[in-house]
């Protein structure tokens, strides 16, 4: 009965992503695009932790990838969100920060000015 329940969870993680390509290669853009990353990065991801729990038990390795299905979630969002920034500056013609955006290129900057927009 274990055995199956954990197929089961397996098969649905399997589910989810496939469903999530699907969408990704119907959408027209990469901003629609970016919706169908997360359900892969954590619903699939969190299934496969049930299951790793349900199989291993209260093991080390079911805690590690407990870890590991958190850190993807909250790196998902982090992620999702600078690739939505940088769709949209390679989208803009002559991007400059606007005041708040600046942008430390090295170290060495401080910040990049936005350059002022003439009258």
């Amino acid at each position: 009965m274990k055995t199956i329940a954990i197929e089961v969870l397996v098969a649905c993680a399997v589910a989810v992503t496939l469903v999530s390509v699907l969408g990704m290669l119907r959408m027209r853009n990469a901003y629609q695009r970016m919706h169908y990353i997360a359900p892969p990065a954590s619903l699939s991801a969190a299934l496969i932790t049930i299951a790793i729990f349900l199989q291993r038990g209260l093991k080390p390795e079911s805690f590690k990838a407990a870890f590991t299905t958190l850190v993807l979630i909250g790196m998902n969002t982090i992620v999702t969100h600078a690739a939505a920034r940088a769709f949209r500056i390679a989208e803009t013609k002559n991007w400059h920060p606007k005041p708040g955006e600046e942008v430390p290129i090295n170290r060495r900057d401080e910040q990049v000015e936005p350059q002022k927009e003439a009258a």
